[in-house]
């Protein structure tokens, strides 16, 4: 296992794709090869190189053909960790990792049920351990089956990859960082929760509220609300992410209660472009328990 702290590892992490570019586009993203539609997925599914995983934890009988499967957020959530559903280490992600087949010059594409949940945070993990060729099939396997494209009923078995980590912490941060930067004018911080959790009317905490400065935009907002929860077009996430003061001259700090929708904020933010972008990966289960957290109603 290598780790690296430094400046070229943050540009790695959101230049990683230009390197080792996904082969497909969707849409007019700015980031458009981390998204990618099922058509265009079924055509490369079975070119050497190529891992798709199925995200989901209960998958079912209906899957994309050759998909292994990695039940990403129960998988990725650390059991011993005294912040709940804190990502695992390293070594244990690397392990995990090099069993479903990932090697350092695998090309990834992950899905879910369909809102991208699972697969944000899947991608997310990928890119702050230091794998930056990785994209999310948009719509999930909703999208696949949209296509009408074959599915299997079972998954396949992965020959140990050899991937090995390198962590990137320029794409997280902890409480002391976001405490901070909730006076930092240059920086954003982004929760992705409910209105009601921001206001603190529903409380998952010893405490309920908001960071102070924090800007309140919920996570599924960017997607389709009928029907196949697709992304929406890229100007109209862009007019939303602006009308919320969310630009991509500052760095933005996403967060959720457990960074599963934090990871979706920190995908969708890469997916626009967005060069300065880090997840706290703490969130309302760290910061609402904490008695030196500042928190505003």
């Amino acid at each position: 296992m290598k780790v690296y702290v430094s400046i070229f590892l943050f540009i790695f992490s959101i230049t990683a794709c230009e390197t080792a570019p996904v082969e497909t586009e969707s849409a007019d993203y700015p980031n458009a090869e981390l998204l990618i539609e099922a058509e265009d997925l079924n055509a490369i599914a079975s070119e050497a190189g190529v891992i798709v995983i199925d995200a989901r934890e209960e998958p079912g009988d209906t899957l994309v053909p050759g998909s292994v499967h990695f039940a990403a957020r129960s998988e990725l959530a650390d059991p011993d960790h005294p912040i709940e559903q804190y990502l695992i280490g390293p070594d244990t992600f690397e392990t995990k990792m090099q069993e479903i087949g990932l090697s350092e010059n695998s090309r990834v594409y992950i899905y879910d049920s369909g809102n991208h949940l699972s697969s944000a945070r899947l991608f997310y993990a990928l890119e702050y351990y230091g794998f930056g060729n990785a994209a999310v099939l948009n719509g999930g396997i909703q999208g696949w089956l949209d296509a009408s494209l074959p599915s299997s009923d079972q998954h396949s078995k992965a020959e140990q990859g050899d991937f090995e980590v390198t962590v990137n912490e320029a794409v997280m941060c902890d409480f002391e960082t976001v405490l901070a930067a909730s006076a930092n004018e240059n920086q954003v911080i982004f929760d992705a929760r409910s209105a009601e959790e921001y206001s603190g009317e529903e409380v998952r905490a010893e405490r309920g509220g908001h960071i102070p400065n924090a800007v309140n935009f919920e996570w599924n907002k960017v997607l389709e609300s009928e029907g196949t929860p697709y992304y929406l077009p890229a100007d109209s996430i862009q007019t939303m992410l602006k009308n919320f003061g969310i630009t991509p001259d500052k760095e933005i700090i996403t967060h959720c209660q457990s960074n599963v929708r934090g990871s979706h904020a920190y995908f969708t933010l890469r997916l626009m472009g967005y060069d300065s972008v880090r997840a706290y990966e703490g969130s309302w289960f760290e910061y609402g328990n904490r008695e030196d957290a500042v928190i505003e109603n």
